[in-house]
């Protein structure tokens, strides 16, 4: 499960990032004409991609309270899903209500808001990134360390 968790993570870090960068950035160079058709596309096909992710990072961190590691604090587990609350209020307050006015045609001050925002999504997915491989390395750490003193290996429990 922790796995499956932190690939999910680790491939909405990447995909976010990737927005900040590179696809946000662009928005101001489609031009008035063909942005309204630009902006609607980008928001019917968004979810076909992040979708999957944030819908297994959900998903995955709520199973993780019941099936985690032993090694894995559960504080861990709980600022995971802390960290996607802070992503999925960012998004319905902030990011969501700006590309509803870009629908429309593009707007400076929704742009630019959007832009400025999207940093909250970044730092709370790459902060989960980063917390997901920390919990990864505790598990392998520990077993590694168990397994060199010949001590039997932990399961997962609650």
């Amino acid at each position: 499960m922790l796995l499956l968790n932190v690939a999910a993570v680790l491939f909405m870090a990447g995909f976010i990032w990737t927005m900040q960068l590179v696809h946000y950035p662009l928005l101001d160079r489609v031009g008035a004409d063909a942005f309204p058709a630009y902006e609607q596309a980008h928001n019917r096909l968004f979810f076909l991609v992040a979708g999957p992710g944030v819908i297994a990072t959900l998903a995955t961190g709520v199973l993780l309270l019941f099936a985690r590691p032993l090694q894995v604090p559960l504080w861990a587990v709980l600022l995971g899903l802390a960290l996607f609350v802070v992503i999925a209020a960012s998004t319905a307050l902030f990011q969501a209500p700006q590309h509803q006015t870009l629908s429309g045609g593009f707007d400076r001050g929704a742009y630019e808001f959007l832009l400025r925002t999207n940093w909250i999504r970044t730092a709370a997915w790459s902060i989960y990134a980063l917390l997901g491989l920390w919990m990864v390395w505790q598990t392998i750490h520990s077993d590694a360390l168990g397994g060199f003193l010949g001590l039997p290996r932990r399961f997962s429990g609650p």
